[in-house]
C-alpha cells in the first residue's frame, strides 16, 4: 500500500497524518514544537519521529510505505530552513518518499480552500498571511517573526495585555479587571515586582500567547482595555489580507480562510477579524476551513506524487475536520 504523509509543524506542536490513495486517514501523531527557530534542531527531529510514529502506528506500516510527504512547517520561509527540515525528516526513516517542504500557511490554504486560490490568514501563537494564485503565484504578509511583526497574534494580544496593565498600575490610564487578571497570571502582587518576573525569572513567547483566551474572555465580559486590544489586533491583521490582495489578485472576489488557534476559535474575537477584513476588503468572502491544516499537508503530498484528486478524495479528507 502507498501512504502520503502530511506534516504541520507549528511554535507549538507538530501533527502528522497518514493516508492512502483514497484520501482516508489512516493514522495521526502529535509531538511538540515544530519550528527549527523555537527549539534546537535535534528536539525538532525528534518531535517529528515521534509525530510520524505515532501517525503509522494504526495501519502497521514502515515509514518506508510513504511514497510523498509534505512538510508545512512554521517558520520555512527560505530554501536554506527548508532544506535543514528535509535533513531533520531524513531520521524518520522516509527512505522511499518524495519530501517537499513549505511554511505552515501554505498547508493552512490548502487545507482551507481544499486546494483552491485564495488567501490564508493564521491567527495562533504568531500570525501571517499568505496568497496563492491558481497558476502557483504566491505573497506573502506578516509572518516575520514575533520581534518586528506578528500583529494580532496569541502573542501580541499578550503583550499588549501585559503593556496595559503596567500602565494601569503605574496610574497612565484608568484600571479595568484585566489589571489584576494580568497581575494574576504572572504572580505579581505590585507593580514594583514586574522588573524581576519578566527579566530575571523571564516569560517564553508561547507563555504569552497562552494569555491571550484570557483576554477575549474579559472582552466579552465588557472589558473595554480587553475590547480595544482586540479590535487593534483585528484591525492588524485585516491589513495583512488587504494588502496580499492588493499585491497578488487571487480573484475579483478571494476566498479567505482564518486558521490557527485563536483564529478558530468560536469567540468574538474570531467574529471581529472577519467583520474587520469586511470592511478592509469588501470584496472578500470569509469561508470556514474546510479541511484541517494537517490534512492540507497531505493533499499536497497527494499533488506532489502527480495523483488525480478527486472530489472523493476531497470528501474523505473533510473526515474528522478539527
Amino acid at each position: 500500500m502507498e501512504l502520503f504523509l502530511g506534516i504541520d509543524g507549528g511554535g507549538t506542536r507538530t501533527r502528522a497524518v497518514v493516508v492512502d490513495v483514497h484520501g482516508q486517514v489512516l493514522g495521526r501523531g502529535e509531538s511538540g514544537i515544530g519550528n527549527i527557530h523555537h527549539a534546537k534542531p535535534n528536539e525538532v527531529a525528534a518531535h517529528l519521529a515521534e509525530a510520524i510514529a505515532g501517525a503509522l502506528r494504526p495501519s502497521h506500516h514502515p515509514p518506508s510505505a510513504v511514497r510523498s510527504a509534505f512538510l508545512g512547517m512554521a517558520g520555512a520561509t527560505g530554501e536554506e530552513t527548508r532544506s535543514v527540515y528535509r535533513d531533520l525528516i531524513g531520521a524518520a526513516g522516509l527512505s522511499a518518499a518524495v519530501v517537499e517542504v513549505d511554511h505552515d500557511i501554505r498547508i493552512a490554504l490548502a487545507g482551507g480552500l481544499a486546494g483552491r486560490p485564495g488567501i490564508a490568514l493564521i491567527v495562533g501563537t504568531g500570525s501571517s498571511c499568505y496568497g496563492r494564485t491558481s497558476d502557483g503565484q504566491t505573497w506573502q504578509t506578516g509572518g516575520w517573526g514575533y520581534l518586528v511583526a506578528d500583529e494580532g497574534s496569541g502573542y501580541d494580544i499578550g503583550r499588549r495585555a501585559m503593556v496595559a496593565a503596567v500602565r494601569m498600575a503605574d496610574a497612565r490610564i484608568p484600571a479595568s479587571p484585566l489589571m489584576d487578571r494580568v497581575f494574576g497570571w504572572l504572580k505579581v502582587k505590585q507593580i514594583s515586582a514586574i522588573l524581576a518576573r519578566l527579566h530575571e525569572q523571564g516569560i517564553e513567547r508561547d507563555e504569552i500567547a497562552a494569555f491571550a483566551p484570557e483576554v477575549v474572555k474579559l472582552a466579552e465580559h465588557g472589558d473595554l482595555v480587553a475590547l480595544q486590544i482586540l479590535e487593534a489586533g483585528s484591525v492588524e491583521l485585516a491589513e495583512m489580507v488587504g494588502a496580499n490582495h492588493a499585491q497578488l489578485a487571487t480573484s475579483d472576489r478571494p476566498e479567505v480562510v482564518v486558521t490557527g488557534g485563536l483564529g478558530t476559535a468560536p469567540t468574538l474575537y474570531r467574529e471581529m477579524i472577519r467583520q474587520a477584513i469586511e470592511r478592509r476588503l469588501p470584496e472578500a468572502r470569509v469561508r470556514e476551513m474546510e479541511m484541517e491544516p494537517v490534512c492540507g499537508a497531505a493533499l499536497l503530498a497527494m499533488m506532489a506524487a502527480k495523483l488525480e484528486v478527486t472530489a472523493s478524495i476531497i470528501g474523505h479528507l473533510r473526515v474528522g475536520l478539527a
